[in-house]
């Protein structure tokens, strides 16, 4: 047997345990957690294991399959004696062994996403016990605390470019992390900028220039090219 096919074997049998990991932890295009690679790919083999415990002890049975562990040992370490009746199987079952991995993934795919909904469902805030490694996403989305739920977030952003500051203002619309979870970009809308060095005060004390709306719906602002972010939180209190 080719020694490729084993690794091969085991790679599929682990993809459902990635799949998993990575609907569990993205929202949207959102990377909201990252991980170290060795606890990534363990916790991928852990998640893959229990997918299969669950297929092979539930699904399969339920549709009247059955599956062949003798056949499938061979497969995983490589095993020299794989006789032809062994192929013949393998091949008549092809249609089963491809429905049974598809079935995998997809499985894996639904199941991270219920289990992302379940964890913001009954953990939706930062202070929450078991909430996300991720303070960016819950604190550009204003979810701090039960006391602390913001109906609206403003930032203002210092931006350096050539040896000139700016102080931009606006709406937060939109956030975008990297793939490790950290801050990548910004969306503002009404944005308006402000010039820190040719606003001086004057003689009574207050400012000469101040903000000016800048033109279009939606600025956007790389991370990298902000020295500091002040966040702004509104609540809509309801008067009794």
């Amino acid at each position: 047997m080719n020694i490729a096919f084993p690794a091969f074997f085991i790679l599929v049998l682990i993809i459902p345990g990635f799949i998993f990991q990575n609907s569990y932890e993205k929202v949207e295009n959102t990377s909201i957690e990252k991980k170290p690679f060795d606890v990534s790919s363990s916790l991928a083999f852990f998640y893959a294991l229990i997918l299969h415990i669950f297929l092979i002890y539930i699904l399969v049975p339920l549709f009247g399959n059955e599956i062949n562990y003798e056949i499938c040992l061979k497969l995983l370490t490589g095993s020299k004696s794989v006789s032809e009746s062994d192929v013949e199987i393998v091949s008549a079952s092809i249609p089963k062994i491809i429905l049974y991995f598809s079935s995998s993934f997809l499985l894996a795919y639904i199941l991270g996403k219920i289990f992302q909904k379940l964890i913001f469902h009954f953990n939706p805030y930062k202070s929450s016990r078991y909430a996300f490694d991720t303070p960016w996403y819950y604190e550009l989305t204003g979810k701090l605390s039960e006391t602390q739920d913001a109906e609206l977030i403003k930032l203002s952003c210092l931006v350096e470019t050539k040896n000139i500051s700016f102080l931009y203002y606006g709406v937060l619309e939109d956030f975008y992390l990297d793939s490790s979870g950290q801050l990548d970009r910004v969306v503002l809308s009404g944005a308006m900028r402000r010039h820190i060095e040719s606003d001086k005060p004057s003689s009574t004390g207050s400012p000469t220039t101040r903000f000016y709306e800048i033109k279009g719906d939606r600025l956007i602002l790389k991370y990298e090219d902000i020295k500091n972010i002040n966040i702004e939180y509104l609540y809509i209190i309801e008067e009794e």
